[in-house]
């Protein structure tokens, strides 16, 4: 019984030791760990030219990774971000070739975006539909919409003389152009989160909903507004996607790559699924770790089978062990859901 007692103890004060330190932190010492068994079994893993496609490759995940994190701060979820990715770059290409000016196209995808953010807001907040279930809908209902009523071709490019293109070349002061605007997007997403009332509102409403509603926050605004931040962030992932491939297809779907992989990079970076916990820093490094596993299996070949298994088994770790930091348990307990 003595023994019992001692490894259940034991359990619990690794687990808090954990619970206490920036997840961010343990994912940096992972990268380091990559970097250094990618150094030793893939040849021009560590070089300049590989690292720095890395980086680009992040840079779409990264904004991608903070709109899921906004609503996951406020325990929700955002299953359409992928495909608003995808609509933003077929919707304002395909204006484009209509005879749209560029800035009048971007417009009108953005329009896209406002409304998707506000509907998953309204259905989510207002109606009380399951944020999974309600996401789920209004992206597969996205994509077949724009693709039925807006689409005339399967495969759009973007003009070489094209604004959006330069997102995906170049650099501002010596940085990819794609990195600086994550940088911007991070940097503007930390300052929201920590010096905005809107920010310290979502925070408040996935710590403790009940006690956000009892000091009379505006519960249901914040909560639209993280669904229309997402919205418009996975809109200019879409752009920075665009300019980094040249083109953008049909045949996507509302569970795309992009999809489970900024999902991945906020679970393993420390955003809580249980809401109210997280920082900026985890989100950035679970990016970044996402990016050189996917790199990582690309340089060596492997199929798209495997890469797809490599990546679920990264999903499935993250969520078991933020099951494990944030016990369900005592989060509803804390929450007054009992």
């Amino acid at each position: 019984m003595t023994a019992l007692l001692e490894r259940r103890l034991t359990r619990t004060t690794v687990r808090s030791r954990l619970e206490a330190l920036d997840q961010g932190t343990l994912v940096i010492g992972l990268i380091v760990a990559m970097l250094i068994l990618g150094g030793l079994t893939t040849q021009g893993f560590l070089t300049t030219g590989n690292l720095s496609v890395v980086l680009r490759f992040s840079a779409a995940i990264g904004v991608v990774a903070i709109a899921q994190a906004f609503v996951v701060l406020g325990r929700g979820v955002d299953l359409s971000v992928g495909a608003m990715a995808l609509v933003a770059g077929q919707v304002t290409l395909e204006l484009m070739s209509r005879g749209w000016s560029e800035l009048a196209a971007v417009g009108a995808a953005l329009g896209v975006a406002l409304i998707l953010g506000l509907v998953n807001g309204f259905l989510v907040a207002v109606v009380g539909v399951p944020a999974l279930l309600a996401t789920l809908g209004t992206g597969q209902l996205l994509l077949g919409g724009i693709k039925v009523g807006l689409l005339q071709s399967n495969l759009y490019s973007v003009a070489p003389d094209a604004f959006l293109r330069r997102l995906g070349m170049g650099s501002v002061l010596g940085i990819p152009t794609a990195v600086f605007c994550l940088l911007v997007v991070i940097a503007l997403s930390w300052f929201c989160w920590s010096y905005t009332s809107f920010g310290r509102l979502i925070r408040a409403i996935g710590d403790n909903p009940d006690t956000a509603w009892q000091m009379g926050g505006p519960m249901r605004r914040v909560q639209i507004g993280s669904y229309l931040i997402a919205a418009l962030l996975s809109a200019f992932a879409g752009f920075l996607i665009m300019a980094r491939e040249g083109s953008v297809t049909t045949t996507g779907a509302a569970f795309s790559p992009l999809l489970f992989a900024a999902l991945t990079a906020v679970v393993i970076g420390g955003v809580s699924l249980s809401g109210g916990r997280g920082s900026l820093l985890g989100v950035a490094a679970g990016t970044i770790f996402i990016s050189l596993i996917v790199n990582l299996l690309t340089l060596n070949s492997l199929s798209p089978a495997l890469q797809d298994l490599a990546n679920a088994l990264t999903l499935v770790v993250a969520i078991v062990l933020d099951a494990w930091l944030h016990p369900r348990d005592e989060e509803t307990a804390k929450s007054g859901d009992l």
